[in-house]
């Protein structure tokens, strides 16, 4: 996939060591900040639209929460911003439910 081959080659040339990033971005322990970040995305979610995303216990909505607080502990100064949950359910989509693939 094109997509996955521009991002590699970005985070290679950005020198980024991707799987301590990745580790990182998706441990499971909490951070400190990831209690008030938790609270915004949730308040998001239920907003997605999307069919595939949408229901209180969805598998889907679980990803989707993950990609979006990976991200937000990955670029601190932008964090979880309204609206993040859609662009990140689509890019989740296309990439196939992969979180990490959708992180990049």
């Amino acid at each position: 996939m094109l997509w996955i081959t521009l991002a590699e080659r970005h985070i290679q040339t950005r020198q980024i060591n991707w799987s301590i990033t990745s580790r990182f971005c998706f441990n499971e322990k909490e951070n400190p900040d990831d209690e008030a970040l938790g609270v915004q995305i949730v308040k998001d979610l239920h907003r997605t639209g999307c069919s595939l995303f949408s229901g209180e216990e969805s598998d889907n909505q679980a990803l989707l929460k993950q990609v979006l607080l990976a991200y937000a502990r990955w670029n601190k100064s932008v964090g979880y911003c309204q609206g993040f949950n859609m662009l990140a359910a689509i890019i989740l989509k296309v990439m196939e439910g992969d979180v990490d693939d959708s992180l990049k």
